[in-house]
């Protein structure tokens, strides 16, 4: 029987974002972690700042005070898609009991004084992202790296809210492994890892920065596409499902096929989603989906009807 092939996987890179550094300090502290998986992202204006934030998954912010008031700080937090907000330190020359109490408020990693000290600045990064990610396995799955359930639920209820607002689309799909039971069964539970690793990939280079991926539990997987209409929604889950059913997987499962099924629903008004009622109805596509005979796209259409669309 043929053995696992050794897979070599892409870093997974940590976001910093710096607001309003000087040039000398930001290449200091790039130059003291090039060897390190880390990306840097610099601004000077709140607009390109908040640009970065929604493009990645910044997990520190380090913030020059000088050029942005409280009220920005506390904003530009919210801004992040993340369950979590990202950890941050805050430069400042001002260090007023009132201006110290409001930063402690916004839950800061850390607070610097002006002129700043390089080694202090590097040692701070360490110790913030060193706690963050210690903070980080309680929402997110070491298996695909994905966001868990609870975390998946979190991130839903803040884009419920932002659709709500600006009165966009948001849509949910739920995939679902066929028959992986029997994959774990025959195999093992390495080989089943390995497949669901593989589709978390697939999954991975198929949606947008923007969108969450989570591993809901098990072989099943849910996905958040912000700003996405049913329609537009409803092709990318078609693409997915063609592409885990067409992978050429590096585990050997003999003659059997890898396919998933989909369901999909989607935020239509204010007075009839919830985070809770969006996972409903995409579960119900999914139970819809598999009674079908599997390896299907459906569709959640309210007030509680489905549609197959494969």
């Amino acid at each position: 029987m043929p053995t696992l092939k050794k897979q070599f996987k892409k870093p997974n890179f940590t976001h910093v974002l710096c607001i309003g550094l000087e040039d000398a300090v930001m290449g200091t502290v790039e130059s003291c972690f090039f060897k390190e998986d880390l990306i840097f992202h610099a601004a000077h204006q709140a607009k390109k700042a908040i640009k970065i934030l929604l493009e990645n998954e910044v997990e520190l912010m380090i913030i020059d005070q000088d050029f942005f008031s409280i009220h920005f700080l506390d904003f530009i937090q919210k801004c992040s898609s993340s369950v979590m907000n990202p950890a941050m330190i805050v430069l400042t020359h001002d260090h007023s009991p009132q201006n110290m109490r409001k930063l402690i408020q916004l839950k800061m990693s850390d607070c610097l004084s002006k002129p700043i000290d390089a080694p202090v600045l590097i040692e701070s990064i360490r110790c913030a992202l060193a706690d963050r990610k210690r903070s980080i396995y309680g929402i997110k799955d070491p298996l695909t790296g994905f966001y868990n359930r609870y975390a998946l639920k979190e991130i839903l209820k803040k884009e419920i809210d932002r659709a709500k607002r600006y009165h966009r689309h948001l849509s949910l799909l739920m995939i679902d492994v066929d028959y992986f039971k029997s994959i774990n069964d025959e195999f093992g539970h390495l080989v089943g890892d390995t497949i669901l690793e593989e589709i978390a990939d697939i999954l991975k280079a198929s949606v947008r920065k923007t969108d969450v991926l989570s591993r809901f539990g098990g072989e099943e997987f849910a996905v958040i596409l912000p700003e996405t209409t049913i329609g537009h929604a409803t092709m990318l889950a078609e693409r997915i499902r063609k592409k885990i059913e067409e992978h050429n997987y590096t585990p050997w499962i003999g003659n059997k096929k890898i396919t998933v099924s989909i369901g999909i629903s989607n935020y239509h008004t204010p007075d009839q989603k919830s985070d809770l009622v969006l996972i409903h109805s995409a579960d119900q596509a999914l139970y819809a989906a598999k009674k079908e005979g599997r390896n299907k796209v459906c569709i959640s259409i309210p007030p509680r009807e489905t549609r197959i669309l494969r």
